[in-house]
């Protein structure tokens, strides 16, 4: 498909900043979360009550030249079921819609990034096509398919909550990021300083 090594994040991020729809700080703590908990952007910034999934979606297919489909409008064929294992959508909240050959057409939760599209594309030995769709929507979809997607996406929410945890209790100066080297190098100033 053309074009779609420019479905990441940081476009998304660029977009949203250029029509001023999105805060600047939302966005930014949105791609912050993304990169240490594992939260996708999208669903952030919904979560965050700062745009809707519809909006969203929209400004997607809008920006990306992608087509939008609501999953539950489509038959889903059942040669697409089973094309890919339940842990990658799970994993990609994507819902198979349909298999032509080698392309399995897929409803994408508003923005699959180009690099999870590749990484499916490359372990499964397929093409997706992938529509825009609401994580909403996607969710149901899934949770239709698959009985046990709705415990999967709360011990994932656990996981990402345990994650982050351990990560907010590491000592300073442990986890690389610029923060905690600015944070060392200040209480190591205030450690050699003498009282008055």
């Amino acid at each position: 498909m053309k074009g779609i090594e420019k479905l990441t994040s940081v476009r998304l991020a660029e977009i949203l900043t250029e029509r001023a729809i999105v805060p600047g700080e939302a966005i930014s703590d949105a791609l912050y979360s993304q990169e240490r908990q594992g939260e996708p952007f999208a669903q952030v910034l919904i979560n965050g009550g700062h745009i809707t999934e519809w909006d969203l979606s929209k400004i997607v297919a809008e920006s990306f030249n992608l087509p939008f489909m609501m999953a539950g409008n489509y038959q889903l064929e059942e040669t697409a079921k089973e094309r890919l294992p339940k842990e990658t959508l799970f994993e990609y909240m994507i819902v198979p819609l349909d298999v032509f050959d080698d392309i399995v057409i897929v409803s994408m939760p508003v923005i699959m990034p180009f690099e999870q599209i590749m990484k499916v594309q490359k372990k499964h030995s397929c093409e997706l096509f992938p529509y825009v769709g609401l994580i909403s929507e996607n969710k149901r979809i899934l949770s239709e398919m698959h009985k046990d997607y709705p415990k999967w996406l709360e011990e994932e929410q656990q996981r990402r909550e345990v994650a982050a945890k351990q990560r907010a209790v590491q000592p300073t100066g442990q986890d690389g990021d610029w923060m905690s080297i600015f944070d060392a190098g200040d209480q190591a100033i205030k450690a050699t300083k003498k009282p008055d």
